[in-house]
């Protein structure tokens, strides 16, 4: 599993050259040589010859090329001199490259030499954006070369930057967290009629919803709205609109409540809602009318809330004032029964999720933490990415030492977070009732005697 690094070196190569041969200890160090358009021998004149040819300014007389190799690798020093020289084919054909493959330090690496200025008076380009020459250039060829030589290739790990560790663990976890944003929203879209309908259930599943230009989401434990178009395009907006204007027309639910006296008015007006979604869908088939597009899913959410008020009814058996005075009374009374229990557990609750999450995390971390190490282990110099301190805080945090610990601390926080969810279930449910009967009362009284309007009051 090869490691890459490039250095610029300043001034004359001489100092690389004879470095990366070992010219003063006669070559102790060196396993194997190799050249490309020019030889080894007589390298640095050559060097020299084009630089002045073509008036090379700058301070970049050469690049420094390190590939280090695992000593897990099976590869020989001849194999590793050869994965060095086919890396500079590909990469600098017309450049002049010296190999040279070192064996004092424990593991095999090759040393590179690269003239700063090729063989048509064109220099190196050193730019992270170029993929051939750049940086990231080096490493792809590097593993795709090695790889045929059966040297394990370390997987690809977005390095983060931030200032102290509780930023990197949120910075890492903004990843995971786009990644759930798309999973609901792939589940939800075809689920759903229009964007409003998709926004709703998104709401339902917890998220903060902000509209505008961009529609940007926000779930528990994120720091920031992220907008779900920068996730996929698809996402976007226009996109959104686009989809549900070429959707199939919806097919409604039909009411199975009977008509009574106290909820004729509700009945009334689900049954008109329900007839005029239909005749307009029957006429707009096949054609697009921006305006009803925007105002189809209101219409829709208007008669489902009407369908639902009238089983609330139905489940409960109302039939006058004193009745849903009295089942608001109750629900009330359960909400705030139940919100203070949920309050005495709350700091035991989030302990919970944040164990469970960070467990979650060391098992999706430990692979990269694994790999991380086997670097160091090779080169002094290698520096941890962040996901490796992301994996150690973890670890400290929660006092383990195995995938094993780490599975068993979610398995026993199962039961836990399953009483969690079902008590937040059940206060969102009462809540939705009560929204539901208070919307009932208010219509009811609106509509009737008991209920009268602009009256004033003149105090004397």
């Amino acid at each position: 599993m090869p490691v890459t690094k490039r250095l610029p070196h300043l001034g004359s190569p001489k100092n690389l050259i004879e470095y990366i041969l070992d010219e003063k200890n006669d070559g102790e160090k060196v396993g194997c040589t190799s050249s490309l358009n020019c030889n080894v021998e007589t390298a640095l004149y050559e060097f020299r010859d084009i630089q002045k040819k073509y008036k090379m300014g700058g301070t970049r007389g050469a690049y420094h090329i390190i590939q280090s190799f695992s000593p897990k690798d099976k590869i020989t020093v001849e194999q590793a001199n050869e994965i060095g020289l086919r890396m500079c084919k590909e990469l600098y054909p017309t450049f002049q490259c010296i190999v040279s493959t070192h064996i004092d330090k424990g593991h095999i690496h090759n040393h590179i030499c690269v003239n700063a200025i090729n063989l048509e008076g064109r220099k190196l380009e050193d730019r992270l954006a170029n993929e051939k020459e750049g940086l990231y250039g080096v490493s792809d060829t590097s593993d795709r070369i090695a790889a045929e030589y059966g040297c394990f290739i370390m997987p690809r790990k977005t390095y983060l930057k931030s200032k102290n560790s509780q930023d990197d663990y949120y910075q890492y976890k903004r990843q995971s967290w786009k990644e759930q944003i798309e999973e609901h929203l792939e589940k939800l879209i075809p689920k759903c009629n229009s964007v409003d309908e998709l926004l709703d259930e998104l709401s339902i599943l917890g998220y903060e919803i902000r509209r505008g230009k961009h529609i940007a989401v926000r779930c528990l434990g994120m720091q920031r709205y992220a907008r779900i178009d920068t996730i996929n395009l698809k996402y976007s907006t226009s996109n959104l609109y686009k989809l549900y204007r070429e959707k199939d027309n919806v097919k409604l639910l039909a009411i199975k409540t009977e008509q009574n006296e106290f909820n004729s008015i509700i009945f009334q007006k689900a049954n008109e809602s329900k007839i005029a979604i239909e005749k307009s869908q029957l006429g707009a088939k096949g054609k697009v009318y921006s305006e009803y597009q925007k105002t189809k899913y209101q219409e829709i959410k208007r008669y489902y809330q009407l369908k639902q008020q009238l089983e609330y009814l139905d489940k409960y058996n109302i039939s006058d004032f004193d009745d849903i005075e009295s089942q608001i009374a109750l629900k009330r009374g359960q909400i705030k029964s139940k919100n203070v229990k949920m309050k005495k557990n709350q700091e035991k609750f989030e302990k919970v999720l944040k164990i469970t999450e960070m467990a979650n995390d060391y098992i999706r971390l430990y692979t990269v933490y694994e790999y991380a190490m086997s670097y160091k282990e090779q080169d002094e110099d290698y520096v941890l990415p962040k996901e490796a301190e992301i994996f150690l805080n973890i670890q400290k945090e929660l006092n383990i030492t195995s995938i094993d610990e780490a599975k068993e601390l979610i398995k026993n926080s199962r039961s836990e977070r399953i009483e969690i969810n079902r008590r937040r279930k059940e206060v969102l449910e009462l809540q939705r009732e009560l929204n539901h009967l208070e919307t009932i009362k208010e219509e009811k009284l609106s509509s009737s005697n008991l209920y009268i309007h602009n009256i004033k009051f003149r105090w004397k």
